[in-house]
């Protein structure tokens, strides 16, 4: 009831159109309740009479009210509808602007399959819920009591007969509660599953092609859709039962109302007219008690999905703005580590204790052992993630205590891992500055050499460059990054090997071209490639999580420390590959 109650609570933005619905609803109640007392007339009073005087006014009162009734249903339908599109859409796009705020941990633990069921298949299931659930439910009820009532007036003998099945059916209705419910759970479950092993597979479907792991990336998937499969069937062995059997009851009721009424019409205590309203009648008390069922039924499926939506909602985010958090102002660039350790999660750390500064605009360099902790400094200087100990400062502000939009207003990102959006170029460009002039865009990229290739493109800057940028080459895609990140202009630069991917001549182009970008802003390089950061105002080696030596490559070199021996070792490979040329 608790999932219900919320989503109740999430219907009251939209309280003067439920009301507007609501009337037109009680309107169609009683213009359903209206026919059966012509039929009565008709019956009783014209064909019982053979008096055909007000015959005409009769039919021309029945046919105004199934005018009436069409123009209310209409217009019932068309708002209760449009307001269910309106939610789901209004809902998704909550969602959405939620987990946009929710910190990188969360997104490292669930999968994005999965969170794509949520948004679409969970999100979807609701729009029953509001069409046919808050609203049909209020008048539903009505119509039963209106019936029920109009019964008792007409003969409460008869009204007995049709009340007998009733309790066996609240009994049945408590039955399929209890047991449907967490069918409908485990069913969204079982899709977020598949949806999760989809997403997973086509992403990975080069690596599927070429390990030649098509059939047992086939199974996996078919074991998913295999347990969807079960919990759905289990879910309509329950209904395909369940609905059949209320209407057999109700047939029951109809059937014992018509024996017992045919007795008394010829026994002369009802009125053949009374009968046929009766029948009448029947159909408006057991049709509601039907359509109960079925909407507790979207009942049913509108909690397992908000759940899980709820879910989601619920989940907080590791990295927030402070309550007291303060605008970040224009800075110069200086940034400093405090004794700062670090890990993700409850594993080991993967920082511990360092401490070093960047004057502003000077260029430092990480370099060390894959896992020597690079990448989550980078990572820290963003605020993706909080230290677990120690803290961090731009211009001698805790990076804590500032608003994350202000912070990363003023920092750009070139990741090793490139990521480009499946949309045209100017667009994934643009995604560094938004409000960029046409000059702005095309001088960036010029100074990330990728203007060039971008204008032999079928369409230049308008060409569409598919998922990931899979289009582009390796060295394409990482200069399309340097290139937005450029365009932001940012005062704190951050270049997480940014030139691994490209080729000898074109690290070389980005080098020169780096030394004017770089001038003037705080650049935190981590190389791949230790030849790019030669001239570096210091280079700063990292081991297990600490900071074994910084200094200068010149420096580091004379000292023979970590940094040497790595710088030599690439020397050593970059020899042995010329020579084996």
């Amino acid at each position: 009831m608790q999932v219900l109650k919320r989503l109740f609570l999430y219907l009251r933005p939209y309280w003067k159109t439920l009301l507007l619905s609501a009337f037109l609803l009680l309107g169609r109640a009683g213009f359903e309740l209206i026919p059966p007392l012509f039929q009565k007339v008709i019956v009783d009073d014209v064909v019982g009479t053979g008096d055909l005087t007000h015959l005409g006014t009769f039919v021309v009162l029945l046919l105004i009210t199934y005018g009436l009734q069409m123009l209310v249903d209409s217009g019932d339908m068309y708002i209760r509808h449009a307001l269910g599109e309106r939610f789901i859409f209004d809902l998704r796009v909550r969602i959405y602007a939620y987990l946009q705020r929710l910190s990188l941990s969360f997104f490292e633990r669930t999968s994005t399959g999965e969170l794509m069921s949520r948004v679409t298949n969970d999100v979807n299931a609701l729009e029953q819920f509001v069409t046919h659930g808050s609203a049909l439910t209020v008048v539903d009820l009505l119509r039963f009591l209106g019936a029920m009532v109009a019964l008792l007036l007409l003969d409460w003998r008869l009204a007995l007969w049709v009340l007998l099945p009733v309790p066996i059916m609240a009994v049945m209705l408590r039955y399929f509660n209890t047991r449907v419910r967490p069918i409908y759970r485990r069913v969204r479950d079982r899709l977020g599953d598949i949806n999760a092993r989809l997403q997973d597979s086509l992403s990975g479907i080069r690596v599927i092609q070429a390990f030649n792991q098509e059939t047992q990336a086939l199974e996996r998937f078919t074991s998913e859709s295999e347990s969807y499969y079960q919990a759905r069937v289990q879910g309509i062995r329950y209904w395909s039962t369940f609905f059949p059997g209320m209407n057999f009851l109700a047939s029951l009721g109809t059937l014992a109302v018509l024996g017992a009424g045919a007795v008394m019409v010829v026994e002369g205590s009802l009125s053949l007219g009374t009968l046929v309203a009766f029948l009448s009648y029947i159909t408006s008390l057991y049709q509601p008690i039907r359509r109960l069922t079925e909407i507790d039924n979207v009942f049913q499926q509108a909690i397992a999905a908000g759940e899980r939506i709820f879910e989601l909602l619920d989940a907080t985010s590791d990295i927030e703005d402070a309550p007291d958090a303060i605008e970040l102002p224009p800075v110069r660039g200086e940034v400093a580590f405090h004794n700062v350790s670090f890990r993700y999660g409850t594993g080991d750390e993967v920082l511990r204790d360092v401490t070093f500064h960047m004057a502003p605009g000077e260029m430092v360099a990480l370099v060390g052992p894959s896992g020597a902790g690079k990448t989550s400094i980078a990572n820290l200087i963003c605020r993706f993630y909080d230290p677990v100990k120690g803290y961090i400062t731009v211009d001698g502000y805790d990076l804590r205590q500032v608003t994350l939009a202000s912070l990363r207003k003023q920092v750009a990102v070139v990741l090793q891992d490139t990521f480009l959006f499946n949309t045209t170029v100017r667009e994934n460009l643009l995604y560094g500055k938004p409000d960029a002039t046409e000059e702005e865009l095309i001088a960036a990229a010029k100074a990330a050499y990728a203007h060039d290739f971008i204008m032999s493109l079928p369409d230049g800057y308008d060409t569409e460059i598919g998922e990931r940028g899979v289009k582009l080459s390796g060295g394409q895609k990482q200069r399309l990054a340097l290139a937005r990140a450029i365009l932001a202009d940012p005062r704190i630069l951050i270049l997480d090997e940014a030139t691994s991917s490209v080729d000898a001549e074109a690290e070389y182009l980005i080098q020169q071209a780096l030394e004017s970008v770089l001038q003037g802003r705080t650049s935190l390089v981590i190389a791949h490639r230790l030849s790019t950061i030669r001239n570096a105002d210091k280079i700063i080696a990292l081991e297990e999580g600490r900071i074994i030596e910084v200094g200068d490559h010149r420096e580091l070199m004379r000292r023979g420390g970590l940094y040497s021996q790595l710088y030599r070792r690439q020397l050593e490979l970059v020899a042995t590959e010329e020579e084996e040329l």
